[in-house]
Formats: C-alpha cells, structure tokens, sequence
C-alpha cells in the first residue's frame, strides 16, 4: 500500500545504496551523461557509488534485463542507445496500458487507496492555479503511482512505473501549453471523478483522452 509521505520532500528514504546507485546510473543513461555504446567502467562505478564488485555486477545485470545495458561477452557492459524511436515506442505502449491500468483501479481500489487518491488529487488542484509545473507534475505522478498499485496487477505497474521513469529522465525540451497547468487539472480531475462515483468507462475514456494527450505534449517537444 502506498503512502503519501513518498511525496514530500522530507520523506526518510529507505532504499538500499544498491538501489540509489541503480537508480543514478539509470537517470545518467537516460540524460545521457552516460553517452550511448559508453563501456561502464567497474572499477569508477565502485568509487563512485561506494560500493564493492558484487553489488554492482548485479546493478549492471539487472540493468542489462531493462534494457538500459548490452552485455557483450569478454569485452563487458556498455550503455544501450535510448533514442527517439524507444521513447515513441514507450509512450504507445503508455498509450495503451495507462486506460486499462485506470479501468482495473476504479474496480478494485480499496477504501484506504481512495483516502491516497484523493489527498494526492487535492495537492494537483490546489497547484494548479499557481502555476508551478515542477510540483504540478509531481503530483501528477503520484497519482498515477497509486492507481498503479491500486490495479493489483504486478505486471503493469512495474511497465508503467518503468515508461514513467524513462519519460521523466530523457532529456528533452518541453513545450507546455499557456494554459498548461489548467488543463492538466482538468484531465486528472475528469480521471478522479470517475473514482468517486465508482464509473469504470468513464475512467478508462478519461485515461483515454489524458493519456493520448500526454503522448501528443512530449512528442511535439522531443
């Protein structure tokens, strides 16, 4: 069950060194601070995580299961290309997952979930007339983050937390709308309606329109 606190900025994070460490070699690929066919040189990677041989050969092995690595035989690990091409493959594949995703989460969110849901949705409401993108969107995913874990399917929650990493770290300019803020409340509020009165096609048609939305925001700016 998620928490909210995983949202605020003083929130105690419980992840392993292991675990931060994956997480930044991710986000450098992505930027691509970690430029594409870069060899990942073990012995800098320890230094620079603190972390000894074992932990970090599992990093890059669990990296190479993602995607985000090629292990080549008897020359090693190096950074897979993550272009154009793979981001539009992503936010398809976002395309089609996120509606079902929402469809799921109307039918089978528990009671405690919906208290999540909505504290979170209070927060995009009350940030959208501020204008402030930065936390607008983090709030944003949050929500998304708990109608994931209130889908209870593994699979697609790991897919869409992983298209969502690979989203928020690519580099690239975005070019928000005027009325951004505005509108984004709107869709999710259209999503959070169709919670409240329990209506599973209006969620997934409202997951539909933000979602495609979405795919059509990050593609004219990518």
């Amino acid at each position: 069950m998620l928490n909210i606190d995983f949202l605020n900025n003083d929130y105690a994070d419980s992840r392993t060194p292991a675990e931060k460490a994956k997480e930044q070699i991710k986000i450098s690929i992505l930027n691509r601070e970690l430029k594409p066919g870069q060899r990942l040189i073990e012995n800098k990677l320890c230094e620079q995580y603190s972390l000894s041989r074992p932990p970090l050969r599992e990093i890059i092995n669990q990296l190479a299961a993602e995607g985000f690595v090629d292990l080549i035989p008897n020359r090693g690990a190096f950074v897979s290309a993550v272009d154009s091409r793979m981001l539009d493959d992503i936010l398809y594949m976002k395309n089609l997952l996120y509606p079902q995703a929402v469809r799921w989460a109307v039918e089978r969110i528990t009671v405690d979930e919906m208290d999540v849901l909505q504290e979170v949705y209070g927060f995009i409401e009350f940030y959208a007339p501020t204008g402030d993108i930065p936390k607008l969107e983090r709030f944003a995913r949050g929500f998304d983050a708990v109608i994931y874990d209130a889908a209870k399917n593994h699979e697609i929650e790991r897919s869409l937390l992983k298209y969502d990493f690979i989203i928020e770290h690519t580099q690239r300019m975005t070019r928000y709308p005027v009325n951004y803020p505005e509108i984004i409340w709107k869709e999710y509020k259209a999503i959070f309606d169709a919670f409240r009165t329990r209506n599973v096609s209006q969620g997934e048609e409202a997951a539909q329109q933000h979602a495609f939305r979405s795919m059509l925001r990050i593609r004219s700016g990518a």
